[in-house]
């Protein structure tokens, strides 16, 4: 007698990937990845396009020892697969107006603030996310890296650039690591200081994370946040988006 042994399927094995779940799985997910997680917009076949396209690039910026026509190629790819989603809304938000404020003094006298909402911090800080997740996990996990109570950081304007630490988890941070001032231009305010362009860099400059509740950010945190800069004596803020 033969004995035929069924061959039952080996649960250790992941299921097969098509492109389409591989391309949702850089948004917020297993493989996040904040620089392609676009590509979820895109359908099956552009998906395909993209990669191939994309292959090439990067088979070219090896031959030409160049990455620039790679990086054109992949903000093409967001700006195209981004824009369709971008709605116009039928009704305007219900924001109350901003009162139109002056700047009081020429800005060569003015004292000037930096505000960001890209979660700046230094080093011997709070980070905005447990410890215990790294960058890659808080990205995933991305409700564990939202603050229900907008918290703030003070960074002193003699703060080093290596002391200074950014953990956003919606924008791509990659760059601001390399050089900070492309979210929090610290040095380059320094330098406008010393040129003459304004006044003074405040001695007290901040930061917070943008992911947060928008109304308590509004109705409680911001006026406090104006006040607190009025209390610094700043004439002018800067404001920086994460």
């Amino acid at each position: 007698m033969v004995d035929h042994q069924i061959n039952a399927p080996d649960s250790s094995q992941p299921e097969p990937l098509s492109l389409k779940d591989f391309a949702a799985s850089l948004y917020h997910a297993g493989r996040a990845d904040n620089s392609f997680k676009f590509l979820k917009n895109f359908s099956e076949e552009d998906l395909a396009n993209f990669v191939q396209g994309l292959l090439q690039q990067v088979g070219d910026a090896i031959d030409d020892g160049s990455t620039d026509a790679l990086a054109r190629f992949v903000e093409q790819g967001q700006v195209a697969a981004y824009v369709p989603t971008q709605i116009p809304a039928p009704f305007r938000p219900d924001f109350p107006d901003a009162p139109f404020a002056p700047l009081r003094k020429p800005l060569r006298e003015a004292t000037v603030a930096l505000f960001s909402s890209g979660a700046i911090y230094r080093d011997d800080q709070e980070p905005y996310y447990p410890a215990d997740l790294t960058y890659e996990q808080a990205v995933r996990e991305v409700r564990k890296a939202t603050e229900r109570f907008p918290s703030l950081r003070v960074i002193p304007a003699e703060t080093p650039e290596e002391r200074l630490r950014v953990g956003h988890v919606a924008y791509d941070i990659r760059a601001a690591r390399k050089d900070i001032n492309v979210i929090f231009p610290l040095t380059r305010f320094h330098e406008l200081a010393q040129e003459g362009v304004i006044g003074a860099l405040a001695q007290r400059n901040y930061s917070y994370h943008g992911l947060t509740n928008i109304p308590r950010l509004m109705q409680e945190s911001a006026p406090q946040w104006a006040q607190m800069l009025r209390d610094d004596g700043v004439d002018a803020v800067f404001l920086t988006p994460g």
